[in-house]
């Protein structure tokens, strides 16, 4: 006679007494007795868990529904594979199962949140080959779904009204649990799947739900790789290591795959795990970069993988198909980690250095070339010198930097360290490396083609420029005479495309600007010019109150129909120099060689802005000689500008140490001990 079924009631409060027993039978499971009963009577618990579930009208859902009754019956699953029988009891347990979970969000989230359960509540020694069982059914399932699918895309069978709610499925399931994809005919099927489906919907993503699998899609073949490159860009970065939880399966292979510098072989031919080209690999790695704030790299990703770094790096050396990519990915790290950088790498700033410009030598690939070139400003950046960070973490601490409390800079002590581990002057000492490698190297190696040398000198002229508008600003005074006759060469080149010329339009101009502000404020503090003492002496006072409208005082009207006011421009550039004028220097040679030998008519109009713009400074410090105006300029400032003549001609340059260990390179000359001559230099040169 059939046994009447039990009820959902009765199954729950039996399992719970279950669950009881087995943690009671923990003090006592050595009796052979009371285990054998206890296994009976969880053995009849899922006999009758599956004839309840399985006779329920089909409108009802297992998991949806009965989670709490499916969840500890999936237990029984381990024997899956051991009873071959096409109706076996779990094999037509798992079919309904599969046909509901096709259509039923609820009942795919229920299904991987009791694995998940799973995993966190067992030791994975016992419960490991139940959830290699349940992954290996998940990938059938969902790869035969795929298939069926494509089939009907292919086929022209597709009808939206009545497929839409698989797709849907499908597509959420593999985006939610991306670790599906490591999955070889998933992962190809899946590509096939979102390729179709996109040109047919043009795929989007509503509300406010992260889909981890999306990143998953950077790893893909390109078209499916522009998809996930849409849909990511709607879901805006990563903020949190957790959000990448998801994921880590993947990266932990991908990531593997990179270090060992070759593709993993498959241990186990039953279930072909997915295996990408290594190009297909790099390009997802910096595509999914580029998606992380810093935090989520630094937590996700670097503390995970502590090689990854040298990965990158060791990627550089050499000039293969990634390598460009693995140029990405390195400048993504100078711009996300920064100083930090050198916590993670073994690589010191010097011995990196060396490398880029090793493999500049080792080839004459002008791609190479430019994407090297290209790292040079953010390697730059990571280097910056440390003193200045390190006021601003012990001012946000509340303070002095002699006065370190371990309580208080606590959650600054990584931070600290990468900025120690950075020695005072490296950022100075790597870019006049760069300097004299790109300006004094490059265009006399047969290496570099042309259009490289032009290159070079542009991205010179920008570290240069970028060395002026820091602030508070670091230009590269002591190896001025390195990049002075380059900057000269570019202004006077009419034949250099605009593109190549701007960045020494920009750096003459901020160069004007930033010494004039810095000679004003020099000598309204100091009150010790000769021709301005006797008539600024009743008036320090006054013009101690008024600086900043000498030097910031803006002309009536100025601004411009685009709203690009250069005046504006120049008086924010001067700000950044005004408060430096005591560890300032000017290059005057650069003014005579400029204002002097190259006509204003061959420069944009924004230069003789800029002159106007300082010139107008010096009329109420300085007054002029009118004795001096009729001499001939280079006559004139041998005669009244004896204090700086050795700065005059350009020194040649001897090796990228020039400027190193303090001694600062002829050319340049220190405002605060000589703003007089300074500024009769300049008003000279300008007449």
């Amino acid at each position: 006679m059939a046994n009447k079924l039990a009820s959902r009631r009765d199954l729950l409060d039996r399992w719970r007494g279950i669950q009881m027993e087995e943690e009671d039978d923990d003090n006592d499971i050595a009796d052979p007795s009371k285990r054998h009963l206890f296994h009976l009577r969880k053995e009849q618990w899922f006999a009758d868990a599956y004839n309840f579930l399985i006779c329920l009208p089909y409108e009802s859902h297992f998991w949806c529904g009965f989670w709490d009754i499916m969840g500890p019956l999936l237990e029984t699953f381990y024997n899956y594979f051991k009873d071959d029988r096409h109706d076996s009891p779990l094999r037509c347990l798992w079919k309904r199962m599969s046909d509901e979970m096709k259509h039923c969000l609820q009942c795919i989230c229920q299904h991987h949140q009791a694995q998940d359960m799973y995993n966190m509540e067992y030791e994975y020694s016992s419960i490991g080959p139940l959830l290699d069982v349940l992954h290996k059914l998940d990938n059938q399932r969902v790869t035969l779904h795929l298939i069926d699918i494509n089939t009907k895309l292919a086929g022209e069978e597709y009808n939206p009204a009545c497929d839409n709610a698989e797709v849907v499925s499908v597509l959420y399931e593999v985006l939610m649990f991306p670790v599906l994809l490591d999955y070889q005919p998933l992962f190809n099927e899946f590509e096939l799947f979102v390729e179709a489906i996109d040109c047919k919907h043009e795929l989007a993503l509503s509300g406010h739900q992260q889909f981890p699998g999306v990143y998953a899609l950077l790893f893909c073949k390109r078209s499916v790789r522009s998809v996930g490159y849409r849909l990511a860009e709607s879901m805006g970065k990563l903020r949190r290591a957790a959000d990448l939880e998801p994921l880590q399966p993947l990266l932990k292979k991908f990531i593997g795959c990179l270090e060992s510098d070759a593709l993993p072989l498959a241990s186990d031919t039953s279930t072909p795990r997915a295996q990408l080209d290594r190009v297909s690999l790099w390009i997802g790695i910096k595509s999914l970069l580029s998606f992380l704030e810093p935090p989520t790299f630094e937590e996700g990703i670097l503390e995970q993988y502590p090689f990854f770094v040298d990965i990158v790096l060791n990627h550089i050396s050499g000039d293969s198909l990634e390598f460009s990519h693995a140029v990405n990915c390195l400048r993504l790290l100078f711009e996300m980690l920064g100083c930090k950088l050198w916590l993670r790498s073994t690589l010191s700033p010097s011995v990196m250095r060396n490398t880029l410009l090793g493999q500049c030598f080792h080839t004459r690939n002008e791609k190479i070339h430019k994407d090297i070139f290209g790292l040079f400003q953010p390697f730059l950046q990571a280097c910056m010198h440390n003193s200045y960070f390190l006021k601003d973490i012990y001012s946000l601490a509340g303070v002095g930097v002699g006065s370190l409390s371990v309580g208080i800079i606590y959650d600054f002590d990584p931070m600290i360290q990468s900025l120690e581990a950075l020695q005072d002057g490296e950022h100075e000492k790597q870019r006049r490396h760069f300097l004299y490698f790109l300006l004094h190297q490059v265009p006399v190696s047969s290496n570099f083609s042309i259009l490289t040398r032009k290159l070079a000198n542009q991205i010179a002229l920008l570290v240069v420029l970028r060395g002026y508008r820091m602030n508070p600003p670091c230009p590269p005074f002591e190896c001025s005479h390195m990049w002075g006759p380059a900057l000269v060469s570019s202004l006077k080149d009419s034949s250099l495309h605009n593109s190549l010329r701007q960045p020494a339009f920009d750096l003459i101009q901020t160069i004007i600007v930033s010494d004039a502000a810095a000679l004003v404020n020099s000598v309204l503090s100091c009150c010790t010019n000769p021709n301005t003492e006797s008539s600024l002496a009743n008036n320090v006072t006054e013009l101690d109150n008024k600086r900043d409208d000498i030097c910031f005082q803006a002309i009536p009207n100025c601004a411009e129909k685009d709203g690009n006011c250069s005046w504006t421009q120049f008086s924010a550039q001067a700000r950044i120099s005004y408060q430096e004028f005591r560890e300032w220097m000017c290059i005057p040679m650069l003014w005579v060689d400029v204002l002097v030998d190259i006509s204003p008519s061959v420069l944009p109009i924004s230069f003789s802005q800029s002159v106007f713009w300082a010139r107008s400074r010096f009329p109420m410090i300085e007054l002029d000689n009118s004795s001096e105006t009729v001499l001939p300029v280079r006559s004139c400032l041998s005669s009244y500008a004896a204090e700086i003549s050795s700065s005059f001609g350009w020194k040649v340059p001897t090796g990228s140490d020039d400027g190193g260990d303090g001694k600062k390179s002829e050319n340049s000359v220190e405002v605060f001990s000589m703003s007089s001559p300074l500024i009769r230099t300049f008003n000279r040169s300008y007449d």
